[in-house]
């Protein structure tokens, strides 16, 4: 469990982060929200990706086979896509309709834990490993005790950067930007869709 933890540690701090640039960093600045709130809807976000790996080393676990060789990952995009797509609705009409802004708001905080789960089926190397180690101990609590660690150390850094490094930065840009938070939430719903497109068409891969 160590092992796992220090491996998703080091993944959370490298590739992973950067991958949720085009996707959270976008969805974060695009809203007009305060540092606490940053913070939580980039916990429910990170939540989803932990429970994806969790799922995935615990039915390799209990099946006593790694399942990277049964998943397709086309279908992961497909389903990250939408989630991404989805999204972008949510953030455009934000930004065109003032009016039930918390409807939006608790719309959007529920698909950013189904697209970090989206995100999480889709296996890594890091996760292949973990997923292999899973299998080989033949049990699905042991497996899910393995994806649980994994996800624990993958979540930190981004939780950091994004949760609270961005939650205060973000706040800065956005009191710059006071009256323009339509414009905002626009460009952010056009970012996210294009990259939608782009990872169900597989032009692009993060």
């Amino acid at each position: 469990m160590l092992t796992t933890f220090i491996i998703g540690l080091s993944f959370g701090a490298g590739a992973c982060m950067f991958t949720c640039i085009p996707t959270l960093g976008v969805m974060l600045l695009a809203q007009d929200i305060g540092a606490r709130e940053t913070s939580l809807q980039t916990l429910r976000f990170n939540l989803g990706r932990m429970a994806a790996y969790a799922l995935l080393a615990a039915v390799s676990g209990l099946v006593g086979a790694s399942l990277v060789g049964l998943l397709d990952m086309s279908h992961a995009n497909y389903i990250f896509a939408a989630m991404l797509l989805g999204s972008a609705v949510l953030l455009w009409r934000k930004g065109r309709v003032a009016g039930c802004a918390s409807h939006k708001q608790k719309q959007i905080r529920a698909g950013l834990f189904g697209i970090g789960f989206a995100m999480g089926l889709r296996p890594c190397a890091p996760l292949a490993g973990v997923m292999a180690a899973s299998a080989a101990t033949g049990s699905g609590a042991y497996g899910l005790l393995l994806g649980l660690s994994f996800g624990a150390g993958a979540i930190i850094i981004p939780q950091l950067v994004f949760g609270y490094g961005l939650g205060k930065a973000g706040g800065e840009i956005r009191s710059q930007l006071r009256g323009r938070q339509q414009q905002m939430a626009r460009i952010g719903a056009s970012v996210l869709a294009f990259v939608g497109v782009g990872v169900g068409m597989g032009w692009i891969s993060l």
